[in-house]
């Protein structure tokens, strides 16, 4: 079944918006039954001459509809259409829910919420692959009657868009990726973001970080190891805090959406380290629990699902899980001590995706490779030097390899469009989209295109 369907759905936003939908099948071999019917929204241009503008959300799980007023930014460049999308899974498409990972989505117990996930799941679990995703938006474009289409993707949407581009590059006019993944991410042991830690902290420490600046690194390094053996242990206002090593990192991770708190890191753990915990458990307090999404605006079950059928791990995964387990930790010793610093290789284990995938049931279908990265479609990369879910250097090799142009902003972290403080990523944006020369920012950021760089100002400090 390959289809369309559409009309008059109601769109859940405060914008005028039309809704449309096509109808998918779960399996395109044939093999597993059953169909989602995949629903987007569309803001139309007065006049739209040019290809229309497909907007691909992060996690993976993120919804698409409920969020498009938050992409009405791509709005003033005329001539394009806005279509936004529930990937399948999520939103209104099919919503994949796993009461276990919605109840408890922490480390201490996520491996067997996770592993309940997959049984729950079935054959079904093989099917929200992001080549899966890149078949429905071909389905999209089909239905919207348009021979290309414009990809603007955020975090993980930027694998989708790839994965577009590799199997259908005539069909792409020209892609923006904010906030990329990189061609070989995510990490099954997070190396990608524990080798960039150093790095955002002498760059946020630049920026000016209480007093801290002179050794964050350090500091860091030395709290690390205390608190692998003896972590705080607080009560404020009533309830308890505990603050260990892997909350550090869990700290800086879900920072780097904010330069302000980020900023704040580095000298409440300088004064941990002199003997005063309070700042570090006020802002583990404050700012240390986890997100309670609605499943309706993100489906962990798809995050999961997405993340386990299709990453790359230094374990079989078909292997038992105790197996799995001593692979995983093979790896970890086999790594130079350097990609976890200041970190450890505890972290490694604890914040990749052991917990989530370790017990994962083994996959039942076996995905084709895919084609090689596309060097003939238009291709713009926004980069925060401060971002450490998806750093830098993934940026830079993905744009390399794409024969794109790289633009780095300055004390910026995840999600470049939604801080661009230094005003350089916006007009980039409506220049590529327009079809004219992307500018050099005049500011505290730079462009480089593919292996030349050309910029004003460093982009970010050496390691």
């Amino acid at each position: 079944m390959s289809g369309e369907a559409a009309a008059a759905e109601r769109c859940p936003s405060p914008r005028p918006v039309r809704c449309l939908s096509v109808v998918v099948p779960l399996d395109r071999s044939g093999v597993v039954p059953g169909a989602i019917r995949i629903r987007a929204a569309r803001i139309r241009s007065r006049r739209p001459t040019r290809a229309p503008v497909i907007g691909l959300t992060g996690g993976p799980g993120q919804a698409g509809v409920y969020f498009i007023t938050d992409y009405a930014f791509l709005l003033p460049t005329p001539g394009r259409d806005l279509v936004l999308l529930d990937q399948r899974g999520t939103g209104a498409s099919g919503l994949l829910r796993c009461p276990s990972i919605e109840r408890d989505f922490k480390t201490s117990t996520f491996e067997r919420a996770a592993a309940a996930c997959g049984q729950r799941l079935g054959a079904r679990r093989s099917y929200y692959t992001s080549a899966d995703s890149a078949a429905d938006v071909e389905a999209l474009r089909i239905r919207l009657g348009v021979p290309q289409i414009a990809l603007y993707a955020i975090s993980y949407g930027t694998r989708v868009a790839t994965e577009y581009a590799r199997r259908y590059p005539d069909r792409v006019e020209r892609m923006i990726l904010d906030s990329a993944i990189g061609n070989d991410a995510p990490d099954g042991l997070a190396r990608e973001t524990l080798e960039a830690v150093a790095r955002v902290l002498r760059s946020v420490c630049r920026i000016g970080c209480g007093g801290a600046h002179a050794h964050p690194v350090s500091d860091l390094r030395q709290l690390v190891k205390r608190l692998r053996s003896a972590p705080i242990r607080r009560t404020v206002r009533g309830r308890r805090v505990r603050v260990g090593a892997d909350d550090l990192l869990g700290l800086l991770v879900s920072s780097d959406v904010n330069t302000a708190f980020m900023r704040r890191i580095p000298p409440a753990v300088r004064s941990a380290v002199g003997g005063n915990a309070a700042p570090l458990v006020r802002l583990k307090a404050r700012f240390g629990g986890e997100d309670n999404d609605r499943p309706s605006e993100f489906s962990s079950a798809v995050y999961a699902a997405t993340t386990c059928e299709e990453s790359s791990f230094p374990w079989d995964p078909a292997a038992p899980r105790l197996t799995r387990r001593m692979q995983a930790r093979a790896a970890a010793d086999a790594t130079p001590d350097a990609a976890f610093e200041p970190f450890d290789r505890a972290a490694a284990l604890r914040f990749g995706l052991l917990p989530l995938c370790g017990s994962w049931p083994a996959r039942e279908r076996v995905v084709a490779p895919s084609p090689p990265l596309p060097t003939t479609v238009p291709t713009l990369v926004l980069a925060g030097e401060l971002d450490l879910r998806t750093p830098l250097e993934n940026a830079r090799r993905l744009t390399q390899a794409l024969g794109g142009r790289l633009v780095v902003e300055r004390g910026v972290g995840h999600q470049v469009l939604g801080a661009d403080p230094n005003g350089c990523a916006m007009p980039a944006v409506e220049a590529f989209l327009a079809g004219r020369g992307v500018p050099e920012c005049r500011r505290d950021a730079s462009i480089s295109i593919g292996r030349a760089v050309s910029r004003r100002a460093p982009s970010v400090d050496p390691g």
